[in-house]
């Protein structure tokens, strides 16, 4: 199987939801033993090339591409977001290709490339585009980013249901935005769970600390707002328990120099907040998760899979989220984690947990043992070409095994 990836973000190291899941998909295809050539849009900071070569490592074949500087593409009729990748229309290509996968409508234009030999055409669809922009102007505090992000919600609105009919499969991150798509799409609309790669089950330490991690990119307006939400109504009732305290681990990178300097002032924000610490761009996360009781997702606003609950299901922490937080992803609350939208419940679902570690840990063991039967990457990605390709489909319309 030769594939084409077209990547618009860098993704390792796979610090973000969307890096992670395409990073995962990645090293699933090298294992499926497909041919991979991965066309990568050149970030504005140059990765490092010990990233480079990590990345080369997963591909046979590596090539990257510029993007249009983003004064030419305001006024254009499509979103900034794919304007600024139409370079992919020139991009030469020789070689034919079993299938191309756009990894989201910001690869779009490798569609409209002439040269582009390819015998289906696949859109990974990462959230619903219009409804995150929407959510990330309310929350934006710049009056030009909120104006921004309003003008990329109505190119998106108009746009992604183009983009949807041109691909022969969309293979969507979250469940919700499945089934929703499946009313209209149904034969090419299929859930692909967000990817993962399983090791041996992750053994938990029983600390005596009440630690709690929040893990984000905190260049995104949106996680910005969740943690002061968080500060503002739930960290003032939990700082009576001992040994509490609440972890911020942030990473600043992404989101143009605006969003990187945004993160920062952020992060010394928080600093000055009694009983919150901070730790930005860490490489690796597994100790933060291993000394932590609980990970929260205190997010309200927001659009998609959030990648943080799953991160934290992988590593078996109990987690603490809002209805929003949970979204899309087909954990149950009570069985799995714990949803709760109003402070008081948040807090009291928080601090239940907190004080009784071994129904917590019980409910998080439940939820990786769903997650290893509903999530595994290979499996899925291999059912799901099998569908490009005439393979017949579950009645469910599901690519993931069901638990």
């Amino acid at each position: 199987m030769h594939v084409l990836h077209v990547i618009p973000e860098f993704p390792f190291p796979p610090d973000s939801g969307v890096r992670a899941d395409i990073w995962n998909r990645l090293i699933a295809m090298r294992r499926l033993g497909y041919r991979v050539d991965a066309v990568v849009i050149r970030p504005r900071t140059l990765p490092k090339q010990r990233h480079v070569t990590a990345l080369s490592e997963v591909a046979d074949r590596l090539e990257f591409i510029d993007r249009r500087a983003i004064a030419s593409c305001i006024a254009a009729l499509r979103p900034t977001a794919v304007a600024r990748n139409s370079s992919l229309r020139e991009l030469p290509l020789a070689e034919s290709y079993d299938f191309v996968l756009a990894e989201s409508e910001a690869a779009y234009p490798i569609f409209d490339n002439p040269r582009l030999q390819a015998k289906a055409r696949v859109l990974r669809v990462h959230n619903n585009e219009a409804a995150y922009r929407w959510a990330a102007a309310r929350s934006e505090e710049n009056l030009l980013d909120r104006q921004f992000c309003r003008l990329e919600a109505l190119r998106f609105a108009m746009f992604s249901p183009v983009a949807y009919d041109r691909a022969d499969s969309l293979w969507f991150i979250s469940e919700r935005e499945f089934r929703r798509a499946a009313r209209h799409r149904k034969e090419k609309s299929l859930w692909m769970p967000p990817a993962i790669q399983f090791g041996s089950e992750p053994q938990r330490r029983m600390t005596a600390a009440k630690r709690v991690l929040f893990v984000a990119s905190l260049h995104t307006s949106l996680n910005r707002e969740a943690v002061r939400w968080y500060l503002r109504h739930i960290h003032p009732r939990l700082q009576q328990l001992p040994e509490y305290d609440f972890l911020v681990a942030g990473s600043t990178t992404g989101g143009g120099v605006r969003g990187q300097l945004a993160a920062r002032v952020f992060a010394e924000e928080l600093r000055k907040e009694p009983r919150c610490r901070v730790r930005l761009d860490v490489d690796d996360l597994n100790p933060l998760y291993d000394e932590c009781a609980l990970v929260v997702n205190p997010m309200h606003s927001g659009a998609g899979v959030k990648m943080k609950n799953i991160h934290a299901i992988e590593r078996r922490v109990p987690l603490v989220t809002t209805s929003v937080g949970n979204e899309g992803s087909g954990f149950l609350d009570g069985e799995h984690v714990a949803i709760a939208d109003p402070p008081a419940e948040f807090a009291c679902r928080m601090r239940d947990l907190l004080n009784d570690r071994d129904a917590a840990e019980r409910m998080a063991a439940r939820a990786y043992r769903r997650l290893r039967a509903q999530y595994g990457t290979e499996s899925n990605i291999a059912q799901g070409v099998e569908r490009l390709f005439g393979a017949p489909l579950s009645p469910a319309g599901k690519v993931a095994q069901t638990a």
